[in-house]
């Protein structure tokens, strides 16, 4: 038993043929109120909040820290039905932003919280009990905070304004966010090192791919196009013509440390190394195992290993995957959850064991070979080891950043302020704070 709610898998402005899926997340009947609210998050849709949370300046340039919660006025909430599910709301309808946007965060920690070992315990406690879920529809961003979840909008060229709250990877994503704060936490005062930023994006990428394949569509649908040929039917340029899932994209890169070694420029670029790294991972350890359960030959698995290298290779490998995977798709199926959860699990245990000071790839790659160690003996040890040395990352560090962090970085001050941090900001005038009342301005 728990709550219903409908959510995109892909949003409907990637795929306009896609439509939302009834899922039932762990939330007993009932416990979820307006707005959807529980007792450890909630939405809101605020009227006429103009700015997101975190630092902003005032009228003559004076910057001060806003924070939850919003106690303006807000559209009416989102309402449960008499059985105290939310899946009643149908797209473009009042409410169904806020239901799906609780859904997808409540979603995804339920299946993370399977892989850390215990609810998620936000890095805001000692000022917030529960997380506000924030629908800001006029501004071209996401992010996690002190307290805050908020969701914008992606701007393009025809002026439509593609919102965020339906997008399930922004969404998951940030919450990926959430666990890296609230489990590994942020490095001292001169003690962070460029990966450790890379970490953020790519663990919080890697948090939306695995709570993605929990939805039986994804992995319906990457099967159904690659028969389990990970390696070639995935590759990037050909995988984005018919994937669902923009994440499977992303993380199929090709990108490694060597690339980053001269200098940086954005930790979303530097995380696709380790990103790309840890999908590699997941790829060899599912063809491990159709191997291991008979449902592929070892030499169709070196085949697709040289095919990665080998054109030519291509399409023989794919014709031994196309007669394998139709003789029996369910071990297929099997084969590719069970590899979801051990990477997932692998993750999770990687990310208990790390410090956030002076943390680098070096440090994951060397936990995650610990973690498979203490698991299962060394099994995928030469797995592990060589697709992290693959994309160079016991070999190279990260270069000097290049350039200084813009709004949308995770080290942007808006993402990291917290309430104690007001005492450091200079103080406001009495006339840019009477100025900022009687226009209305939101604090």
């Amino acid at each position: 038993m728990g709550t219903r709610f409908r959510l995109f898998v892909q949003p409907p402005f990637e795929d306009p043929t896609s439509s939302p899926e009834i899922i039932t997340v762990s939330s007993p009947p009932g416990s979820v109120g307006p707005g959807p609210s529980d007792d450890r998050m909630y939405v809101v849709e605020p009227v006429d909040k103009t700015r997101p949370y975190g630092v902003n300046h005032g009228p003559l340039g004076t910057p001060f820290i806003s924070l939850p919660p919003w106690t303006r006025a807000t559209l009416d909430p989102a309402v449960p039905d008499e059985e105290g599910n939310f899946d009643h709301y149908q797209p473009s309808t009042p409410g169904f932003e806020a239901a799906h946007a609780f859904g997808c965060v409540r979603f995804t920690l339920d299946v993370w919280e399977r892989y850390i070992g215990q609810p998620l315990t936000w890095h805001f406690r000692d000022h917030y009990d529960r997380l506000e879920i924030s629908i800001l529809p006029g501004w071209d961003n996401a992010q996690y905070g002190y307290g805050f979840l908020e969701l914008g909008s992606q701007f393009v060229k025809d002026g439509r304004a593609l919102p965020f709250s339906l997008d399930f990877d922004i969404i998951a994503h940030e919450v990926g966010h959430a666990f890296v704060y609230s489990v590994l936490g942020i490095p001292n005062p001169g003690a962070e090192f460029p990966e450790y930023l890379g970490f953020q994006e790519a663990f919080s990428d890697c948090v939306s791919l695995i709570a993605a394949m929990h939805f039986p569509s994804v992995i319906e649908n990457v099967l159904t196009v690659t028969r389990g040929n990970l390696y070639i039917a995935n590759q990037l340029s050909r995988f984005s013509e018919f994937s669902p899932h923009r994440q499977i994209r992303q993380a199929n890169n090709k990108l490694t440390m060597a690339d980053f070694a001269d200098g940086w420029t954005d930790e979303h670029a530097l995380s696709q190394p380790l990103t790309g790294a840890v999908f590699d991972i997941l790829v060899d350890v599912f063809h491990e195992s159709l191997v291991a359960r008979g449902l592929i030959s070892p030499e169709a698995e070196n085949l697709a290993d040289l095919a990665e290298i080998d054109p030519a290779a291509e399409l023989p490998v794919q014709e031994v995957f196309d007669r394998d995977f139709a003789r029996n798709p369910e071990g297929f199926v099997d084969a590719l959850l069970d590899a979801r959860d051990t990477v997932g699990t692998y993750l999770a245990e990687t990310l208990w064991s790390l410090d956030p000071d002076f943390l680098d790839y070096g440090d994951v790659a060397r936990t995650m070979l610990a973690v498979d160690d203490n698991v299962t003996g060394g099994e995928l040890s030469r797995i592990i080891f060589r697709d992290f040395d693959r994309r160079g990352i016991f070999r190279y560090r990260a270069g000097p950043r290049l350039t200084k962090p813009n709004r949308k970085s995770h080290v942007h001050e808006g993402r990291i302020a917290r309430p104690r941090d007001q005492a450091r900001l200079p103080d406001m005038s009495y006339f840019e704070k009477y100025w900022m009342s009687r226009s209305g301005a939101d604090l």
